[in-house]
């Protein structure tokens, strides 16, 4: 194993995105033959859409499973397979006509569809208008306690995306009521990220979804991604695993350990390259982790 002293602020380059440590047990489970998947999708040939639906739905179940020491998910009775986070970002800005955010949120959806607000503390909210938040939230991998405040006093409709979720130590959030949707992908945790394997939980029937799921029309090499995912981990498992490598790491560069295991925080200006919008320098931990283990 090389050194603490190894790991300098030069090794983290320049990027600002995360780049997630590689489960490499699960990408060894992860040999099966595409080929399995590939069949006829003519039920006048007897082939049967039913099995198709059925086994995404024994997928959805599980990830509930994987989930629930999280979020528990009951009230959200749809789920829908997606590619990625991304693909429920993009039905998101597709159907709403407006929404808002917090300042240092996740950048992906202004590129699809400007916010009509971006909110510094929950007092700053446009009521009514909806709310894409993320929770842990983006800039810091922080639970954040204002949708706590935002979904107790049910001050707007909220886009709830987690893609944090898998990263964290034990923590339970509330499923409020005015929590439209819960977006989620296994590509943080586990860095996965390539195979593109999400979900997104709905509080209420999609017609159109209705139709593709009834013909089985998504990718189903995502079923073993995500039962491989939950076979061989729980959803605050890598926060266990690298929980004390990152408090070494942290400690020896002067970080704030995040929430999450793949993040340290500092508003120290050495570091001002990996400033998000609200001003705090946000350090994807990956290139440590590669020199200490």
């Amino acid at each position: 194993m090389n050194e603490i002293s190894d790991i300098t602020n030069e090794i983290f380059g320049q990027s600002r995105a995360i780049h997630p440590p590689v489960d490499e047990t699960i990408k060894i489970y992860l040999d099966k033959r595409l080929g399995y998947y590939v069949e006829s999708t003519n039920e006048n040939k007897g082939t049967s859409s039913e099995k198709r639906r059925a086994k995404w739905e024994t997928c959805s179940e599980q990830i509930r499973e994987y989930l629930e020491p999280l979020i528990d998910l009951t009230d959200l009775r749809f789920s829908y397979p997606t590619n990625g986070i991304h693909e429920s970002i993009d039905w998101m800005c597709n159907r709403l006509h407006q929404y808002q955010v917090f300042e240092g949120e996740y950048r992906y959806p202004t590129f699809m569809k400007r916010p009509v607000h971006v909110a510094k503390t929950v007092s700053d909210l446009k009521p009514e208008i909806s709310l894409y938040m993320s929770n842990p939230f983006s800039a810091t991998g922080n639970f954040d306690r204002r949708y706590d405040e935002v979904g107790s006093k049910n001050i707007c409709p909220i886009y709830l995306d987690l893609a944090f979720g898998g990263t964290t130590g034990p923590y339970k959030l509330n499923l409020y009521s005015n929590v439209q949707q819960v977006f989620w992908s296994c590509s943080k945790p586990y860095g996965l990220g390539l195979l593109r394997a999400g979900v997104r939980f709905s509080r209420r029937e999609e017609a159109l979804q209705r139709e593709l799921m009834g013909v089985g029309y998504f990718n189903h090499a995502i079923i073993d991604v995500f039962e491989e995912v939950v076979a061989q981990s729980h959803v605050f498992a890598k926060k266990e695993m690298y929980g004390d490598q990152q408090k070494l790491i942290c400690d020896h560069l002067n970080l704030t350990p995040s929430d999450s295991f793949l993040l340290g925080l500092s508003q120290d200006s050495s570091w001002d390259r990996f400033k998000r919008e609200n001003g705090m320098n946000r350090i994807c931990l990956t290139p440590a982790y590669d020199i200490i283990k």
